[in-house]
């Protein structure tokens, strides 16, 4: 077995390269050993197979070719690492690799034997030389491979491989259940380390679309040398091999809040998990604005009240789903202020009032109504549910009123320090309210007028000497006197 180590490195890098990968296939060529040829390797999911002569490319093979070998003498590393032999390192497992055939120098790890010693060549330069032809061509094939339910399939694994440019050359190869197709001629990797040893590379290949649910898939790892006498160790060498699928995304997403007041916007910012690549943004019914459809986070902005359904389609390339919030939009009050002599008012039913004086918010002006003081601009600022709504109104004039259907005339005497009188020339016919506001428009007293009688007396004596303003008002108008207490 390779090292814990080595083995939770593979997941974590193979993690990183692929987001939402599920790993449905693996060999680590576990179970190998000096000599064993892959042609005699079974590993737990089944039989590898050779090929000579797998390539038209190259020429046929000679007597004694370079063989592919499962064993330790090459041990697989995972990418940054040098090459070495299973004896250098503890727990360390078999690679398959090039090495050369038993009669020339025999399994030495991911090292091959270039030729020169084959009577005819370039570099034969005896002929009592044995005749070692190394001419190579080989295929080593994985065991069938059922793709059944799965699409989008990676292929990954580990390799180190030298040569000679194409002509001492590895690739890697793809069995669709018909033909066998090339995959991707593998970059040669570099050299690190005393004598030369491969640093170890990793390589990711999306398999053709014919691999999508397909049972009869085969992974082929490919080697050709000529017997001209020049090629650089090592030969090829690969380990941890592994078939993985993406599956499709989770939509998620979170918003800066969940309701909203007419007129305003809500950032909502994706939380999908499983790698999703594109996004989609949509409200039901349609009519907010949506900044950015396609974005991962976007802002909605809700210009009419009511309850929207907001959805996010998070998608990749093995599929998609949805998440959906509810949005309830509250209208947006629009308070009228209305004159009534020198009373202001707006409609009840809002949570909250307050009224200003230009820009500035009047202490205690926290009613449906306000006296005003003297002309200038005043504004009101409620809440309805959450949301804040304003209006102003610039008074020029105060005028003074009279209670309707009555042609009574009111008078304020004070009667003494903590008394004063509000007389009327005859009974009141309806019950009135009697208001008392200090120059800032802050309501002090309030109390009723009862009907049948043309007095109403009320308790001054918590009052400082200064100008107030008393409203006496039905349901229907008002009527404003100014009284200095003395």
């Amino acid at each position: 077995m390779k090292k814990i180590s080595t083995f939770l490195s593979a997941l974590f890098l193979f993690g990183a390269y692929t987001g939402n990968a599920q790993v449905f296939w693996t060999e680590n060529f576990d179970g190998g050993s000096t000599g064993l040829q892959v042609s005699s390797y079974t590993s737990t999911i089944g039989p590898w197979t050779l090929t000579a002569n797998a390539s038209s490319s190259y020429s046929t093979e000679a007597t004694y070719p370079n063989p592919w070998y499962v064993s330790c003498e090459e041990a697989g590393h995972v990418a940054g690492e040098c090459g070495t032999t299973c004896a250098t390192g503890a727990g360390l497992g078999s690679s398959l690799h090039i090495g050369s055939d038993a009669a020339v120098l025999g399994d030495m790890g991911a090292s091959y034997f270039s030729g020169g010693a084959c009577a005819g060549s370039s570099s034969s330069s005896s002929s009592s030389l044995p005749l070692l032809c190394i001419t190579t061509n080989r295929r080593a094939e994985s065991p069938t491979i059922n793709c059944t339910g799965k699409s989008n399939i990676l292929l990954k694994f580990y390799y180190i491989e030298g040569g000679d440019g194409s002509i001492d050359d590895g690739s890697v190869w793809y069995y669709d259940g018909t033909t066998w197709s090339l995959l991707v001629n593998t970059p040669k990797t570099t050299t690190c380390g005393v004598g030369g040893q491969g640093l170890w590379a990793v390589d990711t290949i999306t398999l053709p679309a014919s691999a999508n649910n397909n049972p009869n898939v085969k992974i082929g790892f490919f080697w050709a040398n000529n017997d001209d006498a020049f090629g650089t160790d090592p030969s090829f060498a690969i380990d941890s091999i592994s078939l993985s699928t993406e599956s499709a995304p989770v939509a998620s997403f979170s918003g800066t809040a969940s309701t909203a007041c007419q007129d305003s916007c809500i950032t909502f910012t994706s939380t999908s998990t499983g790698a999703p690549t594109a996004f989609s943004w949509s409200t039901s019914p349609s009519g907010p604005t949506i900044a950015t459809p396609a974005g991962s986070s976007t802002a909605i902005c809700f210009p009419v009240a009511g309850t929207y359904s907001v959805t996010l389609t998070a998608s990749n390339g093995t599929g998609s789903s949805s998440s959906t919030t509810l949005i309830n939009v509250s209208p947006t009050p629009h308070p009228v202020i209305t004159q009534s002599g020198s009373t202001l008012s707006v409609p009840t039913g809002y949570t909250t009032y307050q009224w200003y004086s230009g820009i500035s918010a009047i202490t205690g002006a926290t009613t449906n109504t306000y006296i005003t003081p003297a002309p200038g601009l005043y504004g009101i600022l409620v809440d309805s549910a959450g949301c804040a709504g304003f209006d102003t109104l610039t008074v020029s004039t105060l005028h003074a009123n009279t209670v309707k259907n009555t042609s009574s005339l009111f008078q304020v005497t004070q009667l003494s320090g903590n008394t004063i009188s509000i007389n009327s020339t005859k009974s009141v016919s309806e019950t009135i309210t009697v208001s008392l506001f200090d120059i800032t428009g802050r309501k002090i007293i309030e109390e009723q007028w009862s009907t049948g009688t043309n007095v109403k007396e009320i308790n001054i004596s918590e009052l400082a000497s200064a100008q107030y303003l008393i409203q006496l008002r039905n349901q229907t108008t008002s009527v404003t006197l100014k009284w200095v207490k003395q």
